[in-house]
C-alpha cells in the first residue's frame, strides 16, 4: 500500500509539474508575448527574438515556481554552474563529432560546399532553447521525479523511452532510432546525474546538436534547418553507417559512441556519489 501511495503521489507530481510548464509557455506564446507586440509595436526581428527569449525564460520560471511552491523546497539544479557548463557543452560537440568525423572520413557524408555563417545565429539561437525545455521536461521532471519515486534505474529506463516515443515522428524515424535516441536520453541523463544541474545537461545537449547541424547533416530527422547551415553536405552510402534521413545519431558508430559515454558516465557517477544508484522512495 505504501509503494502505492508513493506512486501516485508522484504521478501526481508529474502531473503538476508538466502542466505548470505548458502552463507557463502557453502563457508567454499566446497572451502575454502578443500582447506586448501589439502595445510597443515592435518589428519583426525584434519579435522573433522576444518570443525565444520568453520560450527560454518562462520555461525556467514555470519549473522554478513549480518546485518552489508545490515541491517546497530550493531549486539547486537551476543553479549556475559555469565552469561545468562549459565542460559539457565542449563535450556535447566532441562526443558527435567522433561520428561526424567518421562519416565525412569514410564517405558516408560529403561536404559539397560552404554557404557560411549568415543564417547560423537563429538556428542555434532555436536549438539552445529546445534543447533547455526538453532537459526540463525530461530529466528535472520526469527522470528526476521518477528517481525520487521508483529509483535510479527504473527513471533512467522510463525517461529514455519517453525521450524516444517523443521523437517518433520526426522525419527518418527508423528500427535503429528505436535504440539510438533512447541511448541519447540515457545518456543526457547521465550528464544531470554527473552534474544535478539543468544547465550542464542542456549545454552538452545544445552543443551535440549544434554540432550536427553546423556539419549540414539532418538533425534527428529535422530537414528545414539544413538550408541555413554553413556547410552544405549529403550522406550517402548505407544507412546503418551514415544514418540516413535522421542524421549522424542513427549511425551505428554513434550508437556504439553514445553507449560507452553512458557506460563510462554511469561508472563516475558511481565512484564520485556515494547515493547512487538511489532506490528510491517506494
Amino acid at each position: 500500500m505504501k509503494r502505492v501511495r508513493v506512486l501516485a503521489a508522484g504521478l501526481l507530481q508529474l502531473l503538476v509539474g508538466g502542466l505548470a510548464q505548458v502552463g507557463g509557455l502557453y502563457a508567454w506564446r499566446f497572451l502575454a508575448h502578443p500582447a506586448i507586440v501589439a502595445a510597443l509595436s515592435l518589428d519583426e526581428p525584434v519579435v522573433t527574438i522576444t518570443r525565444r527569449l520568453g520560450v527560454l525564460v518562462a520555461g525556467v520560471l514555470s519549473y522554478w515556481a513549480f518546485v518552489r511552491l508545490y515541491e517546497r523546497r530550493p531549486v539547486t539544479e537551476l543553479r549556475l554552474r559555469l565552469g561545468w557548463t562549459l565542460v559539457a557543452g565542449v563535450a556535447g560537440a566532441l562526443s558527435i563529432a567522433v561520428t561526424i568525423g567518421f562519416l565525412f572520413a569514410t564517405r558516408h557524408a560529403v561536404a559539397l560546399s560552404w554557404r557560411g555563417f549568415a543564417t547560423t545565429g537563429d538556428v542555434l539561437a532555436q536549438i539552445g532553447v529546445a534543447a533547455m525545455l526538453e532537459e526540463l521536461m525530461f530529466r528535472a521532471l520526469l527522470f528526476r521525479i521518477l528517481e525520487e519515486r521508483a529509483g535510479t534505474k527504473w527513471a533512467l529506463v522510463a525517461s529514455a523511452l519517453f525521450f524516444g516515443v517523443a521523437h517518433a515522428a520526426n522525419g527518418g524515424f527508423s528500427a535503429i532510432s528505436l535504440v539510438s535516441v533512447p541511448l541519447c536520453g540515457l545518456m543526457w541523463a547521465g550528464v544531470y546525474v554527473l552534474s544535478r544541474n539543468v544547465w550542464v545537461a542542456a549545454a552538452h545537449h545544445a552543443c551535440w546538436n549544434g554540432a550536427i547541424f553546423l556539419s549540414g547533416l539532418p538533425l534527428s530527422g529535422q530537414e528545414g534547418w539544413r538550408a541555413q547551415a554553413p556547410l552544405v553536405s549529403r550522406y550517402q552510402g548505407a544507412e546503418l553507417w551514415s544514418g540516413g534521413a535522421f542524421g549522424p545519431e542513427d549511425s551505428l558508430i554513434n550508437v556504439v559512441v553514445c553507449a560507452l559515454i553512458c557506460v563510462w558516465l554511469w561508472r563516475l557517477a558511481a565512484r564520485t556519489d556515494p547515493t547512487f544508484p538511489r532506490n528510491g522512495a517506494a
